[in-house]
């Protein structure tokens, strides 16, 4: 097993995302680890590596990647972006939706161009909020909390919502529905909220952390920072870091879930770990333990009954169960159609994306097979996210997800049959795809359009995630809970990292920022040249 010859392993990583893969490799490859790769082991309990990147290929689209999780980076992140320099990864811009794509909000349908025209907008707007985008509208009530917002850094704003008060209390008591409501209409939250496509962006979470998010992620980046991906795939970066990890001489271990740990009293860690191919479980001991998970999966071993005495004693510790419960997991469903024809290209819709107050919420248009670099130029089999839903339009999904029978499919004349199946867990029941196609064709105002011929998706509110991405909870402060949760106590060799304690939560670079706060605060690493990792 790659342990020493008493059977110890140095370091133990559970989850086989972003968080937990960086970690292995950081340790494996840095030149000033204290930890040699032979001793560094990842369990992961599913069958893949990349946690909330999950890059699959739908039937007759080989060259067309389908991201049912993150699919996008900003190139104002420095460390996702210092990385995928460093391991060679070409990038693309992401586009987003242009003055073209279209809003369809309360039975109306508007191109985005016409936010500017108060007559198309179906909502009851002040003079003052009259012709201006979601986005804008949202800046606006920003600007009254922290005047000069638009033009401040990301450090900047963060220093100023710290400091800020709104009516007279601080900042982050407030939840940031509430700021938006003290300076926005009703009318305009809601035409904030239907119109910026998420249903829990606008909610009540942590405004002092809110605010940052948001102008760095929505606002600030249709002006000035552009997206970017990976067009092989957003997984094809956790896979060479876990491929450079194993080469290293790193260990990884697929379908073996840690269930409970416990520390003996020499020190040693003893994992209960479940081996998902035998049925069995096994324990490991290990002298340090990462556990690189979102907050549903730190639960679930906590609640895990240990030899049935009770929980592990390491969450039952004084600060522990206060610290995991300072994020809330947010529900997030995203489902792809693969159409054999790309219909919406005849209304000028060739990329980005649409928003509506359906179910559907957000519609992405991806490529067509036959233009791609390889494809077949015959084949105009084309890729839509029919879907990127969150929060309440979850729950309308949910209703249908295994309503009925599976949608098997339809026949399609470059669909071999030799392809790979798609596993179980993107499996979507045939209603669900009848019914996203019905709404597609409402968004899109066309009574008739070919019918999708394959599909997939993924409920990243599913255990383990408990959510698609995390938002901090009213009231904490995140500049204090941050370096106590990468190590939250302090005589035991047992850290966290991941997305959901971050500043750039629902983001890669979340993930690799807590990372770093840990490899360069407890186990001697140096940050990556050009980041910002040291001041994280």
């Amino acid at each position: 097993m790659g342990a020493d010859p008493e059977g110890i392993i140095d370091c133990a990583i559970i989850g086989g995302g972003m968080g937990g893969v960086y970690s292995a490799w950081r340790l494996a490859t840095a030149p000033e680890s204290r930890i040699a790769a032979a001793g560094i082991h990842l369990f992961e309990m599913s069958d893949r590596i990349g946690g909330r990147l999950d890059t699959v290929r739908l039937p007759g689209m080989p060259h067309v990647p389908a991201e049912l999780g993150g699919m996008r980076i900003m190139t104002s992140q420095l460390l996702v972006m210092g990385l995928v320099k460093q391991l060679g990864f070409q990038t693309e811009t992401f586009p987003m939706g242009g003055p073209q794509n279209l809003a369809y909000l309360r039975s109306h349908r508007f191109q985005v161009r016409e936010y500017a025209d108060a007559a198309a907008v179906p909502y009851w707007l002040t003079e003052q909020e009259q012709g201006k985008p979601p986005s804008k509208l949202v800046v606006q009530a920003i600007e009254t909390v922290i005047p000069g917002a638009s033009t401040m850094s990301n450090e900047e704003l963060r220093k100023a919502c710290a400091a800020a008060t709104l009516n007279g209390f601080p900042l982050r008591q407030h939840g940031f529905w509430q700021v938006l409501l003290n300076a926005l209409s009703v009318e305009a939250y809601n035409l904030a909220l239907a119109g910026g496509g998420f249903n829990t962006v606008l909610t009540n979470w942590n405004a002092a952390e809110a605010i940052p998010w948001y102008m760095e992620d929505w606002a600030i980046p249709a002006q000035q920072t552009p997206y970017v991906h990976l067009p092989e795939g957003y997984e094809a970066l956790p896979r060479r870091l876990c491929d450079e990890f194993e080469a290293a001489g790193g260990h990884v271990h697929l379908r073996r879930e840690l269930i409970a740990f416990s520390r003996r009293e020499d020190g040693l860690y003893a994992l209960t770990v479940h081996d998902h191919g035998t049925g069995h479980d096994h324990v490991v001991l290990a002298r340090r333990l990462i556990l690189a998970m979102p907050r549903r999966s730190l639960d679930r071993i906590a609640e895990h009954p240990l030899d049935r005495a009770g929980p592990s004693e390491f969450f039952a510790k004084p600060g522990v169960a206060e610290l995991l419960a300072t994020v809330t997991g947010q529900a997030l469903y995203k489902f792809a159609l693969a159409y054999p024809q790309p219909w919406w290209r005849e209304l000028g819709l060739t990329s980005g994306d649409s928003v509506t107050d359906l179910p559907l919420r957000q519609i992405y248009y991806f490529e067509t097979e036959g233009d791609m670099p390889g494809g077949d130029p015959r084949n105009h089999n084309s890729l839509l996210v029919a879907a990127y839903t969150d929060g309440i339009s979850v729950d309308y999904w949910e209703g249908v997800r295994d309503s009925g029978p599976p949608f098997e499919g339809r026949p399609n004349p470059f669909v071999t049959g030799g392809e790979p199946k798609l596993g179980d867990i993107y499996r979507i029941s045939a209603l669900m795809v009848a019914e996203a196609h019905r709404q597609l064709k409402e968004v899109h105002g066309v009574t008739e359009a070919p019918e999708p011929y394959a599909a997939a998706f993924r409920d990243w509110g599913d255990d383990p995630y408990g959510g698609g991405w995390h938002s901090w909870n009213i009231g904490v402060d995140t500049a204090a809970v941050m370096p106590l949760i990468v190590k939250p106590v302090l005589d035991e060799e047992v850290y966290i990292c991941g997305e959901s304690y971050s500043t750039y939560q629902g983001w890669v670079e979340g993930a690799l920022q807590t990372a770093e706060m840990m490899l360069t605060g407890h186990f001697g690493l140096a940050a990556p040249a050009g980041s910002l990792a040291s001041a994280a």
